[in-house]
């Protein structure tokens, strides 16, 4: 039923959105708050509320609705019927998308508030006709919307290809860049030297920190170095040291360019870091071993074994374990949302895999790790020594090209990438030795565990066994294990839904693959 309100002063709430803000100075929320305050004085309307989403879209992507918790809080007041009137500077303020406008016609066709716009007259949703005009707009709002996206893709696609900077926030290490007026060339960033001299400080540590636990520093030590510093990322929040390893791993550091996870081209800066430090680096920290969470502190200490260390089909990034509700079984998923799988089926199949493998008579020579035997190739001496001897064949190539007007440039192609492929390759085997020697500082895996035992047991009663390991070792040990032996993927589950008891496990969805077996 709807409510007379013509006769009584409107009460109205104020909402105002800006999608970006910068500098957090909430300038663009305010000035909508201004005008919106003048027309309600105008109108003679109350204001009872001022609602703002400051720095959120309304655009919401893969079908889903932007998350803006004053948009759902108005909706709640004019259902409520603690307002009955809403006050906006602009109608795509509230909404960008159909999906949006949706839930505000509801309320209004139930409650009969007023919606009225600064730019323009009072939108009518009480009407068929006039629902018509509002959700033609939201159309026509969208596909502005993904117009834009589609230029700004294509802008950036050629900014990466020339290896110019391509927008968004400024990396750590560069400096701010300054507005750029229309049509003038693209802005190099500039290396900020206290940022630039911090990032390989922290790149040295962590090597340092990898080839010998007893030296250097982890990623936790370093963010607690910087925080306390009051050094801070480029949004101006602490360092955690998801941050940090996606800042140090970045390709920007090396002066590459990157896009979806590939190497696309060099960039225009200077890199802050040579090419041989950031790809020891880069795969060092990417190492999958590392994601064992033993750090934590104890009111943090990690529930379920797959936590950080089970990786996503798709995206091959690591699953986490969390938000379940009360009563419900817990889940893993990725953070991109393309798996989202039971967690305890999915552990006691893995632990199941890998105590039926280390039952096995060669289970600890299957597994010796590379610091277990003499590395064999050449040394760290030998390797940057060849990588020097490279790198400067390459600059004296690029040089005889430059003074040569008469050159064939797919000669020169042709060459370079000879060298540069070298180049890469020597990189790969540097990265290697460092992995093996902090492999070789490390006890290995298996070093803790009565396999005599377990072998025994596993024999007698493969489900004893099963229990007696995880009543012997406790979850960081077994994840420790886990981590270092064997990479687990999880796959899609069964579509439809699951028959009454549930369906049963798919062993076919879970992939275990060794990863120093023999």
């Amino acid at each position: 039923m709807t409510t007379n309100t013509v006769n009584r002063q409107r009460r109205a709430v104020i909402y105002t959105r800006i999608s970006e803000d910068r500098n957090g100075d909430q300038l663009g929320v305010g000035r909508q708050e201004d005008a919106c305050r003048k027309l309600a004085s105008d109108l003679g309307w109350l204001v009872v509320r001022v609602l703002e989403d400051d720095d959120r879209t309304a655009y919401g992507k893969n079908g889903l609705r932007a998350k803006r918790p004053a948009y759902a809080e108005l909706l709640d007041l004019l259902a409520g019927g603690q307002a009955d009137a809403v006050i906006v500077w602009h109608v795509d303020r509230l909404y960008r998308q159909a999906r949006d406008l949706e839930p505000l016609i509801d309320v209004v066709e139930r409650t009969g508030a007023a919606v009225r716009p600064v730019t323009h007259g009072e939108l009518d949703l009480a009407s068929a006709s006039g629902r018509m005009v509002a959700r033609i707009l939201a159309s026509v709002s969208t596909h502005e919307i993904e117009h834009a996206v589609e230029r700004m893709r294509e802008k950036k696609a050629e900014l990466r290809a020339a290896g110019h900077f391509h927008g968004g926030v400024r990396g750590f290490g560069h400096k701010p860049l300054h507005k750029r007026a229309p049509g003038s060339p693209p802005q190099v960033p500039q290396t900020d030297p206290r940022e630039a001299e911090l990032i390989r400080q922290a790149a040295q540590d962590v090597l340092a920190y990898a080839a010998d636990s007893s030296t250097g520093k982890s990623l936790g030590a370093i963010c607690r170095d910087w925080n306390a510093r009051k050094i801070r990322t480029p949004r101006g929040k602490e360092w955690g040291i998801p941050s940090l390893r996606a800042m140090l791993t970045g390709a920007r550091l090396a002066g590459l360019i990157e896009h979806n996870g590939e190497i696309v081209g060099q960039a225009t800066w200077e890199p802050i870091l040579d090419a041989e430090t950031w790809r020891v680096l880069r795969r060092v920290l990417r190492d999958p071993s590392r994601n064992t969470y033993t750090d934590r502190p104890a009111e943090r200490k990690i529930k379920y074994l797959g936590t950080g260390l089970y990786l996503c089909h798709k995206c091959a990034e690591p699953v986490r374990a969390g938000g379940a509700k009360a009563g419900e079984q817990q889940r893993y998923r990725c953070a991109a949302g393309h798996v989202m799988r039971y967690a305890a089926p999915i552990d006691d199949f893995a632990e199941r895999v890998v105590v039926a493998r280390l039952a096995r008579p060669d289970a600890r020579t299957a597994f010796s790790g590379p610091g277990d035997a003499t590395p064999a190739g050449p040394s760290m001496d030998e390797l940057s020594a060849r990588h020097a001897a490279l790198n400067a064949r390459l600059e004296g190539l690029v040089e005889a090209f430059a003074d040569d007007d008469e050159a064939d440039p797919v000669e020169f192609r042709k060459a370079s990438r000879s060298l540069r492929n070298k180049i890469t390759a020597i990189e790969q085997q540097i990265a290697d030795v460092v992995t093996a020697a902090a492999a070789a500082r490390e006890p290995g895996p298996l070093d803790d565990v009565d396999m005599p035992e377990l072998v025994r047991r596993h024999e007698a009663d493969p489900e004893g066994a099963l229990t007696w390991w995880r009543e012997t070792y406790d979850l960081e040990q077994r994840r420790k294990i886990l981590a270092t032996l064997a990479v687990v993927t999880i796959l899609p589950g069964r579509r439809g839904r699951a028959p009454r008891g549930g369906a049963p496990f798919d062993p076919e969805s879970v992939r275990v693959e060794w990863v120093h077996a023999n």
